[in-house]
């Protein structure tokens, strides 16, 4: 009888280690398909952005008289020439960019979406500062607020052209935008 048991104790043995082994095989397949499963969501999340961008773009190419605004306006650096209309226009777009640019910040918080974006929507987002400060831009996320400006303060940060063209007109021209619309905006 006692060789039954030293049997059924074996038997019991092997078969919790190769329950146990199954257990751990199927523990890394599942951290294998969750990596998988990432990378598939974090280029879903990517292809989505890079086909909101090329939309909003694409509709701006379609309505001449706006495309003429930001020319004038972004490209050209005419910013006198234009009416409180047009800078109204241009502070709805610069909304739906703080917007955009804010929920880069928030998807990289959250591990969402890569370095490169990230940095490039603080590199943009850093440029239109002065834009979004002139025009009273609603300011979505204090910790994106605080993201750009520490980017700012970067030693190796330098503004772009535009911006230090724009900061200098500025300087001599009020913003005609309250800020009423909302109670928290660039300052």
């Amino acid at each position: 009888m006692f060789g039954f048991i030293m049997k059924t104790n074996t038997f019991i043995t092997l078969s919790t280690a190769t329950a146990n082994v199954g257990v751990l095989i199927g523990l890394i397949f599942l951290l294998v398909e969750l990596k998988q499963t990432r990378r598939i969501a974090l280029s879903e999340i990517r292809q989505q952005r890079t086909m909101s961008v090329i939309d909003e773009y694409a509709s701006f190419a379609k309505d001449r008289g706006f495309s003429d605004i930001l020319h004038k306006s972004l490209d050209d650096g005419e910013f006198g020439s234009l009416s409180k209309s047009d800078w109204n226009q241009i502070r709805l777009y610069e909304l739906a960019r703080t917007v955009r640019l804010e929920d880069v910040y928030f998807q990289y918080q959250r591990g969402l979406i890569d370095e490169v974006a990230y940095n490039f929507s603080l590199a943009m987002a850093a440029s239109r500062l002065p834009i979004w400060k002139w025009l009273k831009i609603a300011d979505p996320s204090p910790d994106f607020s605080k993201a750009i400006e520490a980017y700012v303060k970067d030693e190796d940060f330098k503004q772009t052209l535009l911006a230090a063209k724009f900061q200098e007109w500025a300087d001599e021209n009020p913003s005609p935008f309250g800020g009423l619309s909302s109670p928290f905006f660039y300052e």
